[in-house]
């Protein structure tokens, strides 16, 4: 009997030390992921020309996060499985990103504003090849904020535009 108390006792004891554990971390990715819409929300673009500039740096510095940040529910649902595979680095160390030249497109009814984003990318070598992306950004309310609505956009150089390399 006395060893049935004993046994019953710790598997409480073990019972209660997992529930609070589990506690313990459900409430920790609570705070994670409160920190991490406040840090969001911060630094959300309040411009639209901003929010396309910002996405071309992240894509310059290689940052999913930040891109993944800016964009609209729609585009986070869409590219959260390949930021996540990538561990929220984005694109490779060679070719990277050394210029890139934003240029606004156009602006409909709505008010939302479309760009374009070429890119020059290089290697140790020197120039590899450019190529452009386009974006649409929208208002949201609640906070103030621009975000991405439309993204088309590949690593890829873009089909003719890629210059040769002085030999």
């Amino acid at each position: 009997m006395k060893k049935y108390l004993i046994l019953g006792g710790v598997l409480l004891l073990l019972i209660t030390s997992a529930v609070s554990i589990y506690n313990t971390s459900k409430h920790t990715d609570w705070l994670t992921e409160r920190r991490i819409e406040l840090l969001e929300t911060a630094l959300a673009p309040r411009t639209p020309d901003l929010a396309a500039y910002s996405w071309a740096e992240a894509i310059k510095t290689r940052n999913g996060a930040w891109q993944y940040a800016i964009m609209n529910d729609e585009l986070r649902a869409q590219y959260l499985e390949q930021f996540e595979e990538t561990n929220w680095v984005t694109g490779v160390s060679s070719p990277w990103v050394e210029k890139y030249r934003v240029t606004r497109e156009s602006v409909d009814e709505k008010g939302d504003v479309t760009f374009k984003v070429e890119f020059d990318w290089y290697t140790s070598a020197g120039y590899a090849y450019s190529n452009s992306g386009i974006l649409t950004v929208s208002k949201f309310e609640n906070p103030d904020r621009w975000l991405l609505t439309y993204l088309k956009f590949t690593y890829e150089p873009d089909q003719g535009k890629a210059k040769l390399k002085d030999v």
